[in-house]
């Protein structure tokens, strides 16, 4: 009699053993879905922290935001027959997997075809135009030129 309450006995503990390493897997389980989501969050969240102040009224360089979400502005303009500059602002980082967060601002038939890297600001003096309506898109990502977003409007005023 002994040995079968021994053995009922020893059988508990193994299903005690294994639903306590059943419960720290859960446990180990649940720790790393939360780390994986944690990090989602911080590189979603990085065109947001990486934004900088809006350029100051009265003389300084326009900013051009181009992102996944497309280029902000859409319109801009320049006068006709002046070099002029952009700060194009990137704040989509190089973990995009369309594209590795690379950005483009192209107008056909001008030689203008900058590439904007991920996460950077660069300040570009583009050419003297002459006067007219130009469309520049990016060709990169995102659906390229055919999305609406990835384009917009250049006006050159004499």
């Amino acid at each position: 009699m002994g040995s079968k309450k021994a053995r009922r006995n020893q059988q508990r503990h193994r299903r005690e053993r294994k639903s306590h390493r059943r419960q720290g897997r859960a446990i180990w389980f649940v720790l790393g879905a939360l780390a994986v989501l944690s990090v989602a969050a911080f590189l979603a969240a990085e065109p947001l922290r990486s934004r900088p102040a809006a350029s100051e009224p009265g003389g300084s360089v326009p900013q051009v935001y181009v992102s996944m979400a497309g280029f902000e502005p859409r319109m801009l303009t320049a006068s006709a027959g002046q070099e002029f500059k952009m700060q194009f602002v990137n704040p989509d980082s190089q973990f995009h997997t369309d594209g590795g967060g690379w950005h483009q601002f192209r107008i056909d038939g001008t030689g203008i075809d900058v590439r904007i890297p991920p996460s950077s600001q660069p300040t570009v003096t583009l050419p003297a135009l002459a006067a007219g309506t130009y469309e520049f898109y990016c060709d990169i990502c995102c659906g390229g030129r055919a999305n609406p977003a990835m384009r917009g409007v250049l006006e050159v005023k004499a």
